[in-house]
């Protein structure tokens, strides 16, 4: 890591983080712990809960080990490449048999999203897919989940999404190089484009698939001010029919 962290056994890390973190939560004195990563000696937590009630978790997860942890201990859960429904309720399954192997009643874990799209008519993809900050959304797919959808990763077949986002290794050359080599059609194909309407009817199938919270990042206001100055409101009017679609439920 350029910055010197250590990122051994993330995963692992991770874990005994949270178990640490609620056992202070959960102490009303001194903590003793002697883990593999972190080690309390007479360790306090001062801090009252706000209503004596502590912070709901929230874990970002999509591989197999970090859906069961998310299983036993999140209050809600974000994934990170989950690019369709049908991937989407897996994974939730694999969250939901996992708190209920913990003893955890499995419907209490919130299922959310962060829809990365487009939202626009289709001169204005078109217009947005040119703008190499909304290409750079490819950046974010890993290459083997970019293969599921019959594409190359640019980046090469080891790219890990976010996990290599170095700014030593990205350099300008290879950034502009990556620009050129985009299948801009890749874009279309695993992130929701189009119109308010059509990005809510794509949003309803992972509603669909058990998601209850979305946020839409709407990646076409990096195609320019233009665009920007509209994304909020056709993020709004996405939202409205998202909620529209879904109704009471």
């Amino acid at each position: 890591m350029p910055y010197g962290f250590d990122f051994r056994k993330p995963v692992g890390r991770l874990e005994e983080a949270i178990r640490v973190i609620k056992l202070l939560w959960g102490s009303d004195g001194p903590v003793d712990f002697d883990g593999e990563f972190y080690r309390l000696e007479h360790a306090r937590l001062d801090t009252e809960s706000y209503d004596g009630v502590p912070p709901p978790i929230w874990l970002g997860a999509a591989g197999p080990r970090m859906l069961e942890i998310a299983g036993r201990h999140a209050d809600g859960w974000w994934p990170n490449g989950a690019y369709t429904p049908e991937d989407y309720a897996a994974k939730l399954q694999v969250v939901r048999d996992s708190a209920e192997k913990a003893g955890r009643d499995p419907m209490a874990v919130v299922p959310a999203v962060t829809q990365i799209c487009l939202i626009g008519d289709d001169d204005e993809i078109d217009e947005m897919l040119e703008a190499p900050l909304v290409k750079a959304i490819i950046l974010m797919v890993t290459a083997q989940d970019l293969a599921t959808f019959g594409y190359q990763h640019p980046m090469g077949p080891g790219w890990r999404g976010v996990m290599d986002f170095d700014p030593v290794k990205l350099s300008r050359e290879k950034m502009l190089a990556f620009c050129d080599d985009v299948d801009t059609q890749a874009i279309r194909d695993v992130f929701p484009c189009g119109t308010p309407q059509q990005v809510a009817r794509k949003v309803k199938g992972f509603c669909d698939a058990g998601m209850r919270v979305f946020k839409l990042m709407e990646y076409g206001a990096m195609g320019g001010l233009r665009f920007g100055a509209t994304s909020a409101a056709k993020v709004r009017e996405t939202e409205d029919e998202v909620l529209k679609l879904v109704g009471d439920g």
